[in-house]
């Protein structure tokens, strides 16, 4: 099979970015071709005055973009695109032109970007449907986007046009949900039952590492961004002293982390910073358990998938569609988001129950095979294409 891949990366990469690789090398292990259009919101610093000028309009939708596609169809004839971020390079109007070429499309729905200028449902600290049922200009008023009331107003435009168009119902064949949450969230934003799927991320086979423990620790993996909880991590790690945490990643609250850490004398923290791929492997594998806190709906994160893999227990935020994959007692534990009272509890619990704990390690490994196995992904999402490619020759 043929596969056009057409991704956006963002300037500051993210597990999207890292996941549309994995996925994209994962095909072409198994013997598909994949042919990939990317582009990179790195060009735009780059750009003159006017041109920046000019993508107000090219995100709706990029004539040059079109006539790329078309080109490049016309060549390679695939048999299905698969397309991730489309913002702002790349813009929704991609899947008409790949549609109007005869291609069938999958859209796999990373984040909520397709409704919500920021793609998180999240404004000030909270979770929000504001975006979902439509209510643009309090995303434009709250400056949601970048905190900037001029970059919100452009891609609210830019999704309220398209979702007022259908562009999304019209021409995407099948839409990728991460988790059965979103999917409700996915159906409520007016997509179609028969257009949406179920299909988490894969794990990264790296995670399946031994290491020797030397000291018992739990760890914290992320960017260091408010949505992701690391405020409520240190707020329990001040409350359970005895506890080792260990904050590995970076991001504009680093200095406030920092500062923090000294300023409270939280002698029990130690700050990895941003750490190498090889490296946050033994990192995690070596973790008593992992720390997930994020605050906003969370879809499939790679952390908590390749921390399960590892055999790592997780003590998750009860987010999103994460619960889903970490169920209670069997792959570990749920708190409430932004509770960092019943997080140190948690916490508590784990350290004066440490060998319980390292004795689940083999049931942790076992259900991370069962749910993210790269082997079962690849033909999942085999399924998938084929189910499109017949669904557009059925008209």
């Amino acid at each position: 099979m043929t596969i056009l891949v057409c991704h956006n990366h963002y300037a500051v990469r993210a597990g999207e970015d890292h996941a549309v690789g994995a996925e994209s090398q994962l095909l072409r292990d198994y013997g598909h071709e994949v042919v990939t259009y990317v582009r990179d919101n790195r060009e735009i610093g780059k750009w003159p005055w006017w041109r920046k000028v000019g993508l107000v309009m090219a995100g709706f939708y990029h004539p040059g973009v079109a006539r790329e596609i078309r080109k490049l169809v016309t060549r390679v004839r695939p048999d299905v695109a698969h397309v991730h971020n489309v913002f702002p390079l790349l813009s929704p109007g991609i899947v008409k032109v790949l549609r109007a070429a005869g291609i069938p499309v999958v859209y796999t729905a990373h984040n909520f970007r397709c409704v919500c200028a920021n793609g998180l449902l999240f404004r000030h600290g909270k979770v929000c449907h504001d975006c979902l049922h439509w209510r643009y200009a309090v995303c434009v008023r709250e400056r949601c986007f970048r905190d900037s009331w001029w970059a919100s107003l452009w891609y609210a435009a830019i999704i309220w046009w398209h979702r007022w168009r259908r562009t999304w119902q019209r021409h995407v064949t099948r839409v990728i949900a991460l988790n059965h949450f979103s999917r409700g969230l996915l159906l409520q934003a007016g997509f179609a039952e028969k257009q949406l799927v179920v299909l988490p991320n894969f794990a990264d086979e790296g995670y399946a590492i031994e290491v020797e423990r030397k000291e018992a620790y739990v760890v914290f993996v992320g960017r260091l961004v408010e949505e992701k909880g690391v405020v409520t991590v240190l707020g329990a790690a001040e409350l359970v002293p005895e506890v080792r945490v260990h904050i590995a990643g970076g991001g504009p609250l680093e200095s406030m982390v920092r500062s923090t850490v000294s300023a409270k004398g939280l002698k029990n923290v130690t700050l990895l910073g941003h750490i190498e791929k090889e490296q946050l492997a033994l990192v995690v594998a070596g973790a008593l358990v992992l720390v997930f806190a994020s605050l906003c709906y969370e879809n499939c994160p790679l952390v908590v998938v390749n921390a399960l893999w590892a055999g790592t227990p997780v003590v998750a935020a009860r987010t999103g569609g994460v619960p889903e994959f970490v169920p209670e007692g069997r792959a570990g534990w749920h708190f409430t988001p932004g509770d960092s009272v019943e997080l140190a509890e948690r916490l508590k619990w784990v350290w004066t129950h440490r060998r319980e704990v390292e004795g689940m390690r083999a049931q942790v490994r076992a259900w991370a095979r069962e749910q993210f196995a790269p082997r079962v992904h690849a033909e999942r999402l085999r399924e998938i294409y084929a189910e499109a490619i017949a669904a557009v020759r059925r008209g």
